[in-house]
C-alpha cells in the first residue's frame, strides 16, 4: 500500500516536473523570478535526457511499483502518461527523438527570447 501510494507521488511529482518544462517556457520567458525556477529544473533534465540516460524518477516510480506487487509499465514516462493515452502504441526510439528535439527547440526558443528581450532594455536604458 505505502509503496503504491509512493509510485503514484513520484508519477505525479514527474508529471507536473514535465508540464512545467514545456508550459513553463514562455511564462519564465517573461518572469525573471520564474527564471531562476525554470533553469534549475530545466538543467538536470537536460543533462539526463540529451544523452540518453535514463530517467532517475522513472527508474524510481517502476521500482516503487515492483515493490508494490504490480509490474510497471514498459518504456518511458512521456510515452506511458502523455502518448499512450491518445496514441496507443507509444513512442518508438525515433519518436522519443523527435519529441525530445521539439521539446529542445521549444525551451531553447524561448530561453533565446528572453535573453533578447532583456539585452533589448538594457541597451533601451
Amino acid at each position: 500500500m505505502v509503496a503504491s501510494l509512493l509510485a503514484a507521488a513520484v508519477a505525479l511529482a514527474h508529471g507536473l516536473l514535465a508540464v512545467f518544462i514545456v508550459v513553463g517556457a514562455p511564462l519564465a520567458a517573461r518572469s525573471p523570478r520564474l527564471m531562476r525556477w525554470y533553469l534549475a529544473a530545466l538543467a538536470p533534465i537536460a543533462a539526463i535526457n540529451l544523452p540518453g540516460l535514463p530517467c532517475p524518477l522513472t527508474v524510481w516510480e517502476q521500482d516503487l511499483w515492483r515493490l508494490a506487487g504490480q509490474t510497471p509499465y514498459r518504456g518511458g514516462f512521456i510515452s506511458q502518461y502523455f502518448v499512450e493515452p491518445f496514441y496507443a502504441p507509444g513512442l518508438d526510439a525515433r519518436g522519443e527523438t523527435v519529441l525530445l528535439v521539439a521539446v529542445t527547440v521549444w525551451c531553447l526558443g524561448w530561453l533565446l527570447y528572453a535573453a533578447a528581450s532583456r539585452l533589448r532594455l538594457r541597451a533601451a536604458r
